[in-house]
C-alpha cells in the first residue's frame, strides 16, 4: 500500500502534483475534443508485482477486447506508461473527431489514430510531472503492444516486464472519460522502486 512509501504530508504533495499533470493532459484532450472530456480521481499506490497483476486481471475483467499503447520514460523519473482503449473507447473517439477508416489501410489508420491521441496524452502527464517535481526525465517512443484483440488473450502485454522488477513500485491510474459517450480510457503511470527515494526527497523538500 501507499501508505508503505509516503507519510500523510507526502501523498498530500504527491496528489496535489498528479492532479495538476492530470489536468493538462485533460486540457490536451479537451482541445482535441471540444472540451467533452471529464477526468475521474486519480488512484496513487504503491504496488509489488502481485498487485500488477491483479490491476491486470481487472483490465481482463472490464474490457471484453482492448487496445494498448506503451511508452518508457527514463532518467531521474522512470517507468512504464500504458494507454488502454476498450473497444467501445475506439468507437467513440472516432466519432468525435469525425474519423473515416473505411477507405484504404483501414488497420493502420486506426493503430495511428490511437497512437497519436495516446502519445500526446502520456507524454503530456509524464513530462509535466517531472517537470513539476523538478525530476529529470525523457521518452522513448510509443508502441502499440495490443489492438483490438480479445482481452483474455492480451493480458500478456500489461506489465509484463515490470513484474520482473523487485521491490515497490508507484501506480498512477488515471481514467478518461467522453462526457457525451461516457465511454472511459486509463493511462497508467508506473514508476520504477529505484526513483522512490529521490521523489521521496523531492516530497520532502515541498511539505
Amino acid at each position: 500500500m501507499a501508505e508503505e512509501l509516503f507519510d500523510e504530508d507526502e501523498r498530500d504533495v504527491l496528489g496535489e502534483t498528479v492532479n495538476v499533470a492530470m489536468g493538462k493532459a485533460g486540457a490536451t484532450l479537451a482541445d482535441a475534443f471540444s472540451g467533452f472530456v471529464n477526468l475521474r480521481v486519480p488512484e496513487i499506490r504503491a504496488v509489488s508485482a502481485a498487485d500488477l497483476r491483479a490491476t491486470r486481471a481487472r483490465l481482463v475483467q472490464t474490457y471484453e477486447r482492448i487496445s494498448v499503447l506503451e511508452q518508457e520514460f527514463f532518467g531521474e523519473f522512470a517507468g512504464t506508461i500504458a494507454v488502454v482503449y476498450g473497444p467501445a473507447s475506439y468507437a467513440a473517439l472516432r466519432q468525435v473527431l469525425g474519423f473515416d477508416d473505411r477507405e484504404g489501410d483501414g488497420r493502420r489508420q486506426r493503430e495511428e489514430l490511437l497512437l497519436e491521441l495516446g502519445n500526446a496524452l502520456a507524454s503530456t502527464c509524464v513530462l509535466e510531472l517531472g517537470a513539476l517535481l523538478e525530476m529529470r526525465t525523457g521518452l522513448r517512443p510509443p508502441r502499440m503492444m495490443a489492438f483490438d484483440v480479445p482481452t483474455k488473450d492480451a493480458d500478456w502485454h500489461l506489465f509484463g516486464e515490470l513484474e520482473s522488477l523487485a521491490g515497490q513500485m508507484l501506480l498512477i491510474d488515471i481514467v478518461f472519460h467522453l462526457e457525451a459517450h461516457d465511454v472511459p480510457f486509463e493511462l497508467i503511470v508506473t514508476v520504477q522502486a529505484a526513483c522512490i527515494p529521490l521523489l521521496k526527497q523531492v516530497l520532502a523538500k515541498r511539505i
